[in-house]
């Protein structure tokens, strides 16, 4: 309960931070236009307020005793999240991050949407293949072809030579 209260609090902070680092960094667009600034901006906005609505929800949930006893237990809390799903998924969110411009996106979305779909509960392996190749085409053709977004094709040559193989097999438009 309290680490919710703590993950809003620092997520509202940084927010914070973000819309002043992207008001500050990014040059400043027309006045009738919407610039490469303001996007940023209004989604951070709508954050803020949503994340300010959670914080307000959260005390308007909870009694003021039942929040100070759950600071007591803030420790085993803390311990629990370590070993919970939520934090496994974080950490597969990371590890895909940093695996993403050396394997490239094909075979880093595949592994982990595979890997996800385990997390989740899913334990029919056959099914697990099919969605996510079939989830990693769909987005890489979303992005690739539609939107013209240069996805990475990896590092290593036999991956980036099937990334190479995968787009001549893709149409362009």
């Amino acid at each position: 309960m309290v680490i919710e209260l703590i993950v809003n609090i620092l997520l509202l902070g940084f927010s914070f931070y973000c819309f002043w680092y992207v008001g500050a960094t990014m040059p400043a667009s027309a006045v009738n236009e919407l610039g490469a600034e303001q996007w940023p901006q209004g989604i951070l906005i709508l954050m803020i307020i949503a994340i300010i609505y959670n914080i307000f929800k959260f005390f308007k949930k909870n009694k003021k005793e039942d929040i100070v006893s759950a600071f007591h237990a803030f420790p085993a809390d803390v311990a629990g999240f370590f070993k919970s799903k939520l934090f496994i998924g974080m950490v597969l969110v990371v590890i895909m991050a940093l695996c993403y411009e050396p394997v490239g996106f094909m075979v880093t979305c595949f592994v982990f949407l595979m890997l996800y779909g385990f997390l989740l509960g899913q334990r029919n392996v056959g099914l697990l293949v099919v969605t996510s190749l079939l989830i990693t085409i769909i987005l890489y053709v979303g992005f690739s072809v539609f939107l013209g977004v240069m996805l990475p094709r990896g590092q290593v040559s036999f991956l980036r030579n099937f990334a190479l193989f995968v787009e001549s097999l893709v149409p362009t438009f």
